[in-house]
């Protein structure tokens, strides 16, 4: 039996156990053409496919061959193969293996030795971790104890030293019967379209993880799919993730922590204003008494109840006057915010900041809607308007910022809620607070 015929027997070994042991990860497999490539590194995917090496294959242990497969596999669920948007193909396979490791440890699984893990970057998205990665490669990180790429863990716990060029591909396996005949795989019956020619495929973007490389997806088809829009493909496996998870829970073998994972990936994403409402209801200091009845209805027989609170919440609107935030996204932001903000509190505080406060309007329930007048338009600089909140003497029940979070000067995290509503680049991340992007 040549190496070609046994590698991909246990390949198909390691499948089928999946399907058994875990459901969902099996399953997946299953809808992936299993190609073998000589001349990668480990193995890889571009969405469609699972290539593998099978000298690497041949010396892993099985435990750690079912690894190898989920870990590629998880790559598509996630969507790494769509969404690298021209960055570093090794940092960014870094930063997708942060993102998905531990929640394949979590599941029982046992990953090949060189994997890596973090549990200060678990829970991250593999933006916010690619952004962090670049940061800390720039130098922008001063103590080392808080640089990842010192955490490259195997199994069992034990650091592995990684190549100081991670975008590059690993250490090569030899091959040397790479090119074993056709009549082997014939023997397996592997079909055609499964024998792709791995030249024709995506060059090899490194696998600093030793787990199984992301590629980036092959072009779409003409008419497959417009701008912005799903394609067939993308579409059949959102299907497909949404059947595994289905089986994996009736068989009784999904763990809560990737159930939750699934469940964010499927659930549609709530428009930002959803999310600016919720933040503000979430945070309000406010009650409702029937007494004094609310005025604004009264006029029309109705008698409900008004806002009752007693130290008057206020809130802190600042505006980034040097983001790039158009007059009519302004606009809209003002306007969506007024409704939200004239149910739940009494005084608005609207602050226009670039270095400093350039001005500040303090506004009344009755000055609603907000009227948004950009001054300034300096540099940027987050720390002014805390300061002018601590300097007033203000308790707010929560601050909203309107930036594209192109800075990296913040204040310590206050004592009360921070928002971040974002425009421009979903990838930037605040230390502290939460974060909804305004499209």
């Amino acid at each position: 039996m040549t190496i070609r015929t046994e590698t991909y027997r246990d390949v198909i070994r390691a499948r089928a156990a999946l399907v058994l042991e875990h459901p969902f990860f099996g399953h997946l497999a299953l809808r992936m053409k299993l190609v073998e490539d000589g001349k990668c590194d480990t193995a890889w995917t571009n969405g469609k496919i699972l290539a593998y090496n099978p000298h690497y294959v041949k010396i892993l242990p099985f435990e750690k061959l079912k690894g190898l497969v989920s870990h590629v596999v998880m790559h598509p669920v996630c969507r790494h193969h769509l969404r690298r948007n021209g960055r570093d193909p090794g940092m960014w396979n870094m930063a997708c293996d942060y993102a998905i490791n531990w929640i394949l440890l979590e599941a029982g699984l046992v990953l090949p030795d060189g994997f890596l893990d973090d549990p200060k970057l678990r829970g991250k998205t593999a933006d916010e971790i690619y952004v962090r990665l670049e940061s800390e490669r720039s130098g922008k990180k001063s103590e080392a104890s808080d640089n990842p790429h010192e955490k490259h863990s195997s199994h069992d716990g034990e650091p592995i030293d990684l190549p100081d060029d991670a975008a590059g591909p690993g250490h090569q396996q030899p091959h040397e019967e790479t090119d074993a005949a056709i009549d082997d795989a014939d023997a397996m019956g592997t079909p055609d379209s499964q024998r792709e020619n791995p030249d024709q495929q995506a060059s090899s973007q490194g696998d600093p993880g030793r787990s199984g490389e992301v590629r980036d997806a092959p072009p779409p088809e003409a008419g497959a799919g417009g701008m912005g829009e799903e394609t067939a493909d993308e579409s059949q496996w959102r299907i497909n993730l949404a059947q595994a998870a289905t089986r994996a829970r009736s068989m009784g073998d999904l763990p809560a922590g990737l159930a939750r994972f699934i469940d964010t990936l499927l659930s549609p994403k709530l428009d930002w204003r959803q999310l600016l409402h919720r933040f503000i209801q979430a945070s309000a200091r406010c009650d409702y008494a029937w007494m004094p009845p609310n005025r604004r209805y009264v006029h029309q027989g109705l008698y409900l109840p008004a806002m009752r609170s007693s130290d008057l919440p206020e809130a802190v609107v600042a505006i980034d006057t040097s983001g790039s935030v158009s007059a009519s996204e302004l606009d809209q932001f003002a306007a969506e915010l007024s409704a939200i903000l004239e149910t739940c509190v009494q005084r608005v505080h609207l602050l226009y900041c670039d270095t400093q406060v350039a001005r500040a309007e303090n506004l009344e329930r009755q000055d609603l809607p907000l009227t948004v007048t950009p001054m300034g338009g300096g540099g940027t600089d987050f720390r002014p308007a805390f300061d002018w909140v601590a300097q007033h003497g203000i308790s707010p029940l929560c601050m909203i910022y309107l930036t594209d979070l192109a800075c990296n000067r913040f204040p310590d995290e206050p004592d009360y809620p921070v928002l971040w509503a974002t425009i421009g680049d979903e990838a930037m991340r605040a230390p502290f607070g939460e974060r909804v992007h305004i499209k």
